[in-house]
């Protein structure tokens, strides 16, 4: 019995761990790297912090619920183990969404610029980096691949 507590455990653990996805201006997929990326210039007009989250997997639910109903099965034999199961999967499942909900969201930044040569107003979306400070009036690089637009300082 324990040895399966703990590879339910262990799988469990890898699943939440493997959903998490940052989407930082420093943060390049492997497919980004070696690309031509366009760089063009702008003037940030507005910021506003928003939070980012990743699509529910479903993964941590599932995971605490099948977590949770292996330790409550544990608490008895016959009815007690039955209520104790449920109990645990109930508790374990409501557990594991709000932790898949936590590790698959992050603080971002809603930045909105107006490019130096056109004047279109456009905004982005990106995930705040602790060390890199935006602010109105700043000039900015913004870098774009077809999927992604990147805002980073010019200087």
């Amino acid at each position: 019995m324990n040895k399966i507590l703990l590879a339910t455990i262990v799988a469990s653990l890898s699943l939440l761990t493997g959903c998490s996805a940052h989407q930082s201006a420093n943060t390049y997929t492997t497919a980004n790297a070696q690309q031509k990326l366009k760089v063009s210039y702008a003037v940030i007009t507005g910021i506003r912090e928003v939070k980012l989250e990743n699509a529910a997997s479903g993964a941590g639910g599932l995971a605490g619920a099948g977590i949770g109903g292996t330790l409550g099965n544990s608490a008895g034999q016959g009815h007690t183990g039955i209520i104790g199961t449920i109990a645990g999967a109930l508790i374990g499942g409501v557990t594991g969404v709000i932790t898949d909900k936590a590790i698959n969201s992050n603080d971002g930044l809603e930045i909105t610029y107006r490019m130096e040569k056109t004047g279109d107003e456009f905004v982005t979306a990106q995930a705040r980096n602790g060390s890199e400070t935006l602010k109105v009036g700043q000039r900015v690089r913004i870098i774009e691949s077809e999927d992604t637009t990147r805002v980073v300082p010019a200087e």
